[in-house]
């Protein structure tokens, strides 16, 4: 059984994202992935008091960016974590919900959190 943890810290360009994946079984879990990429982080604005914001996604990881078109593998043996990161700079002010997801087409890990950004 995997587990997953997700960590945000703010840092000078914005926040750091940290998706923490840990194998707690007892053999060895072999992750597969289609491409380079290993996590996405999903940032979508929480509800406002007026509804306009519910869920509205105001950045992604992956947007923009090109991964490796190669097949990968990893293994994690038990006990073993794997971290994975990325930093959203520049954020706008507000309430969001951040979500960081492994992208093995074999398993299903995930966290979320609820971020405030203080207006600057």
């Amino acid at each position: 059984m995997l587990t997953s943890t997700l960590s945000v810290a703010p840092v000078d360009e914005g926040f750091e994202f940290s998706l923490t994946v840990r194998n707690d079984d007892d053999e060895p879990v072999e992750l597969s992935f289609r491409s380079g990429q290993r996590v996405d982080f999903v940032v979508e604005r929480v509800d406002d008091a007026d509804g306009t914001g519910d869920g509205q996604e105001v950045w992604r990881y992956s947007d923009g960016r090109l991964f490796t078109q190669a097949l990968g593998r990893e293994t994690l043996e038990p006990g073993e974590s794997l971290s994975y990161g990325a930093i959203w700079e520049d954020p706008p002010a507000g309430e969001y919900e951040v979500r960081g997801v492994l992208t093995a087409e074999n398993v299903d890990a995930e966290a979320s959190m609820v971020v405030s950004v203080p207006p600057v």
